[in-house]
């Protein structure tokens, strides 16, 4: 690839704009159905033109809970909306971390927000990478300059994975902290209940020695 088709590619990526949940089909589809909307929607996020979503990686999402399961083979908006937000950050995180992150999400808003929220975040963020990786480009005379563009780009993601995952440990230490706590309640009230029956063992014991002296 040149420059020059490196300037155009950054601005077919710059431009990429994520469906929002109205935008999506209200009716249920068939697998391939989705497949095929997936890839429309995300075809500029594979320039070596690889598929980015299969049929056995729908069945191995369904299988470990990733996904809900279709109904009559079957796929609604939350299955597409779900797919489109997995195919564009499991390159940079686990599938099994993404989906506790939206289904953390989902818990406390819903899909259609979850949806459009990312959307918008997503559109910005690779608007911005494409529009600097494009000004530095257009901009130099260096030979290596679609290199130094790679590698800086490829720093800049291994750096907001580690911060991704930090924020996914945190979050996650946060929700198993009223777990506890619930634990340590549930505990204290058992040893509560179990001393006054234990007391009263006790009384009665009493009063029976003093019953035979």
């Amino acid at each position: 690839m040149d420059t020059k088709e490196f300037l155009d590619s950054c601005a077919t990526v710059g431009a990429l704009r994520f469906p929002r949940w109205e935008e999506l089909p209200e009716f249920d589809l068939y697998m391939d159905q989705v497949i095929a909307l997936a890839e429309k929607y995300l075809s500029a996020l594979s320039p070596d033109n690889k598929e980015l979503i299969t049929p056995s990686m729908i069945n191995n999402y369904v299988k470990s809970g990733v996904l809900p399961p279709p109904k009559n083979k079957k796929y609604n908006r939350s299955h597409l909306a779900l797919l489109m937000i997995i195919c564009s950050t499991k390159s940079v995180l686990e599938i099994s971390t993404i989906s506790d992150i939206v289904n953390n999400i989902i818990q406390k808003s819903d899909i259609e927000h979850v949806l459009d929220s990312f959307a918008e975040m997503y559109e910005n963020s690779i608007s911005a990478a494409a529009k600097k990786a494009g000004a530095v480009c257009a901009v130099s005379d260096s030979e290596d300059v679609l290199s130094v563009i790679a590698i800086e780009n490829a720093l800049n993601a291994s750096a907001a994975r580690t911060v991704a995952l930090y924020a996914y440990k945190g979050n996650k230490a946060a929700d198993s902290e009223p777990e506890k706590e619930d634990k340590k309640s549930e505990k204290k009230s058992k040893k509560t209940k179990k001393q006054p029956a234990a007391a009263e063992e006790g009384h009665s014991d009493t009063s029976d020695v003093q019953e035979n002296q």
